[in-house]
């Protein structure tokens, strides 16, 4: 029961009219779920067991782990006082928890005042002890990332917010500026920012952020990109960067340069070397969603080709070239988030008209794709406040992480991929 071309169509026709095509989605979805709804709120075909149920949590986006590399901690999200079904509120802070696998016990870390319920505080893990996450630093009003030692309980303070990171290099970008063109991934504690108040495109952009010392450099402007690959669209337009991914061996990154233009939104997706050079863009025809890496040479993305259309395509960084990704098999589900591992691609679908949310299994070498549940989603949950699964695997591969909202609130699960 997923939508068909029509329905796509008109989605996208509506794009220019934002207000009009919200009115009209929930309308249809209500009508949808009236018809069509199943009489289960889950079903997975393996083991799954919820993390915490104290409170309302989450982890956030499917591109890191939840799960340290020896399996000995989960870190995670909570909202004891908040409730995820409305928008993040800059006074209400969640909470930065940690679980102990050897003991089965739970601590806070820190009170999180600058999140989103998407990626929350970009917490991620950097080694088996530390772990790194975004804040708002009261006395200075601005963003900032912390990094905390499990082992010696030590905290650190750098003066700008992460994205993402590898070893010692962190890079980040300007998370005042994704607040003003897409808020459910940037923060809300500056209550007075203007959009006036941005830095010029040629003084904003991709920082790379040193962990151990704390410097800062620009590395990427928002200028030098709209230079290399201008169009017209890119006129009189709102530019930003978003999704920042390291390669696995560090040496590499990706990123998503996104415009609006009369209400219409495009993107490219670029990579670069660490450092900022070897600018190349891997595809810029209008439309790329989700990406991941698949080793350090190639990307899987869903994205659109002018030629054969929207799939999830496996794109060589160095050559540009652009292979489909289970052709025929998996574009009927349209957009997900990806993540591969020994040739294993897991994503996740949008709610279709059941308001059912499916996490499917697919082998790139054998052509073999397998449905690992589906999760419902109430409609409460929508827009900023909308609670996709975002599966993220284990380091080992033996078991994915989602968030889910099928209970009522939102929660965060592990699914055993190994039957016993």
């Amino acid at each position: 029961m997923h939508y068909n071309y029509w329905e796509r169509r008109i989605a996208y026709l509506l794009g220019r009219f934002p207000g009009i095509k919200n009115f009209v989605k929930r309308f249809y979805q209500w009508f949808n779920l009236l018809a069509h709804r199943k009489k289960y709120l889950y079903y997975c075909e393996f083991g799954i067991k919820e993390l915490d149920s104290e409170s309302e949590n989450f982890f956030g986006y499917y591109d890191k782990s939840p799960l340290s590399k020896k399996s000995n901690h989960i870190i995670f999200q909570s909202s004891p006082k908040i409730k995820t079904k409305r928008i993040p509120c800059a006074e209400e802070p969640i909470e930065l928890r940690i679980l102990n696998n050897l003991t089965g016990k739970y601590k806070c870390i820190d009170k999180i005042y600058s999140y989103n319920w998407q990626q929350g505080s970009k917490l991620m893990w950097i080694n088996e002890n530390e772990f790194i996450y975004n804040n708002f630093h009261k006395l200075s009003r601005d963003y900032c990332s912390v990094i905390f030692n499990i082992k010696t309980e030590e905290r650190k303070m750098l003066r700008l917010p992460i994205y993402d990171c590898h070893s010692g290099t962190g890079l980040t970008l300007n998370f005042d500026r994704l607040h003003f063109y897409r808020p459910d991934y940037g923060y809300r504690n500056k209550l007075n920012l203007l959009e006036s108040d941005l830095p010029s495109y040629k003084d904003d952009g991709i920082f790379k952020l040193n962990l151990l010392t704390g410097a800062t450099k620009l590395i990427i402007s928002i200028k030098s990109i709209i230079d290399v690959h201008h169009k017209p669209t890119m006129e009189n337009a709102h530019h930003w960067f978003n999704h920042i991914m390291i390669s696995p061996d560090g040496k590499k990154f990706i990123f998503l340069h996104r415009w609006i233009q009369r209400g219409r939104k495009y993107d490219s997706l670029i990579v670069s070397n660490l450092d900022g050079t070897n600018i190349k863009v891997l595809s810029d025809d209008d439309m790329v969603s989700h990406s991941c890496w698949y080793g350090n040479e190639y990307i899987v993305s869903y994205l659109r080709d002018k030629k054969y259309g929207d799939k999830y395509y496996s794109v060589n960084i160095n050559s540009g070239e652009k292979k489909i990704i289970g052709g025929g098999k998996i574009d009927q589900y349209g957009d997900g988030h990806p993540s591969i591992i020994n040739n294993k691609l897991i994503f996740d679908t949008y709610p279709n008209k059941s308001r059912m949310q499916q996490l499917y299994s697919y082998d790139i070498n054998t052509d073999e794709l397998n449905l690992i549940g589906e999760f419902y989603t109430p409609l409460k949950f929508h827009g900023e406040t909308r609670c996709d699964l975002h599966p993220k695997y284990s380091y080992d591969g033996n078991s994915v992480f989602i968030d889910s909202t099928h209970s009522g609130i939102r929660k965060l699960y592990e699914i055993n991929l190994v039957k016993e």
